[in-house]
């Protein structure tokens, strides 16, 4: 295997970085690809260094395409992405003015639909987008840092991919409760902005049919 991958970084030449780069703006749209993983896949193929530097580009553009097009598409677009009994949460969160909270939901979740569905509150994208590269950026770091650390042997990177992916598997099962509580530590803490994603969420419903 990581043969295969060197192999694959001369092939590509200077597309790999792009090829890494344009992987961040896949997962903003498709949350069902975890983007340490890709943080990963970089650090084994590009080393530590690169991998983090591209990987800050590739936040950003992810982020930067996430953001605009859920203030412009909407709710619509939220729909596509998660299901609707699943947007009920986030949709709890939509009333948050405050960029501390929502760097604290984009740090404990790392999830990139966490970032398109910020892109439906009322906060400026360029503070909401800022916040979210400074809240991801650790998660950058460490994922790029250990997928070079398992660059080692096929045995290392099999293993090592593995318990990562089991991991994923484990706090895929907790992020839910995890934002749960979030969403009901904003209600204590912000109540405003709990009602004022109530009105939100009332205002986006479609009109009933006579």
């Amino acid at each position: 295997m990581t043969d295969a991958l060197a192999y694959f970084i001369n092939d590509a030449g200077w597309l790999a970085p792009l090829y890494y780069v344009l992987s961040f703006v896949v997962t903003a749209l498709l949350p069902f690809i975890p983007t340490p993983l890709v943080g990963a896949l970089g650090g084994a193929a590009l080393g530590t260094g690169p991998a983090i530097a591209y990987g800050v580009v590739g936040l950003g553009l992810g982020a930067l395409v996430a953001l605009n097009l859920s203030r412009r598409l909407g709710r619509p677009i939220a729909l596509k992405i998660v299901s609707p009994a699943a947007w009920a949460e986030w949709e709890s969160l939509l009333g948050v003015r405050s960029l501390l909270l929502w760097g604290v939901i984009f740090f404990v979740l790392n999830v990139d639909f966490a970032v398109v569905a910020a892109g439906l509150s009322s906060l400026r994208l360029r503070d909401l987008w800022v916040t979210a590269m400074i809240a991801r950026f650790p998660w950058l770091v460490a994922s790029a840092w250990f997928g070079d650390l398992i660059f080692v042997s096929d045995t290392v990177m099999l293993l090592a991919l593995v318990v990562m992916l089991a991991m994923m598997v484990v706090i895929g099962k907790v992020r839910p409760r995890v934002q749960h509580w979030l969403v009901r530590w904003v209600e204590r803490n912000d109540p405003q902005a709990a009602a004022r994603s109530r009105q939100r969420a009332r205002r986006d419903e479609p009109p009933k049919a006579d």
